[in-house]
């Protein structure tokens, strides 16, 4: 029985180690990844036209900073250094509420993004004239309220109980809402659209290559096509290994302290899926867009002059 305990309280230890390394490596990943988006968002300027797709690509890199900054900094940064904000009653609802609510305003802003391209690539003249800075702007900020509005009711689930955040409520109405933020809006609806209209774009620029002789724009409409798909694809694998990270965590029952650490640990470490796949655009689109690599090159060049 002895060794038993024993052996337990060495688990935890090595638990709250691994635990607390990985709050480091999230908090460093986060200030990477801000700075990798920033990049992003200046690179956009330099594709060219300044239209709306440019300026989904800024937005993106904007919300996807800010979801970081909640999940990397001041969550995991907190957990690591020991400052915790959401002991504080009202920042506990309101932490993670925002949390969630900025996640899925960067993963919609990533969908806006394809259907704009579609819209782009199926209807140039209309596109010309229609697909301005200000029609990303608008539908930036419907999405917006829209999903801060949805989620808002969830602010219900969290609550301070002897200095920690968690969460409460009905169990049967908790779990279908964990099982919609994590299964089903999170990862599956966007990757779904995102899968659709990428098909679309790429059977299009396909079918038409067949036809007709490759223009510059066609060329250009490839090179997004194919940084799409690799966002595409990345977002799928993040998303979808968060979402089971999140709803195993939320199932997670807690009997002893073994397993309280071990749900400490989880709870860190879903958080890595979720900032990577808000950092690492930047690398995406440079890697797989022969224009986003150009641009990248005049944005630098930008810089260095001044």
């Amino acid at each position: 029985m002895e060794n038993k305990s024993l052996i337990e309280d060495s688990e935890i230890k090595t638990l709250e180690v691994l635990r607390r390394y990985t709050s480091l490596f999230g908090f460093l990943l986060t200030i990477l990844g801000i700075f990798l988006n920033i990049l992003s968002f200046k690179t956009a300027r330099f594709l060219g036209k300044y239209n709306s797709s440019v300026v989904f690509i800024q937005m993106l890199a904007i919300w996807d900073s800010i979801a970081i900054i909640q999940d990397g900094i001041v969550n995991l940064g907190g957990k690591y250094f020991g400052i915790r904000v959401s002991k504080i009653g009202f920042f506990c609802k309101i932490f993670n509420f925002t949390s969630i609510a900025s996640s899925h305003v960067a993963s919609y802003i990533l969908v806006a993004l394809v259907i704009d391209r579609s819209i782009a690539i199926k209807f140039p003249v209309w596109y010309r004239v229609k697909g301005t800075p200000r029609f990303a702007y608008v539908v930036t900020i419907i999405i917006t309220i829209f999903l801060y509005v949805l989620f808002m009711p969830g602010i219900i689930f969290f609550s301070l109980e002897n200095g920690i955040c968690l969460m409460t409520g009905d169990e049967k109405l908790f779990a279908l809402y964990i099982g919609a933020v994590s299964y089903i809006t999170y990862s599956s609806l966007p990757f779904g659209l995102i899968f659709i209209f990428n098909f679309y774009i790429i059977y299009y620029l396909t079918t038409m290559r067949k036809v007709k002789t490759t223009s510059e724009r066609d060329s250009q409409n490839r090179n997004m096509a194919l940084m799409l798909t690799t966002v595409s694809i990345s977002f799928l694998v993040f998303t979808l290994s968060c979402g089971i990270l999140l709803y195993w965590f939320f199932n997670f029952q807690v009997k002893t302290d073994r397993d309280a650490a071990l749900a400490n640990f989880i709870q860190v470490t879903l958080e890595i899926p979720a900032i990577l796949n808000s950092s690492l655009n930047f690398i995406f689109f440079y890697c797989s867009g022969k224009g986003y690599r150009v641009a990248s090159l005049k944005m630098i060049k930008s810089l260095l002059s001044r």
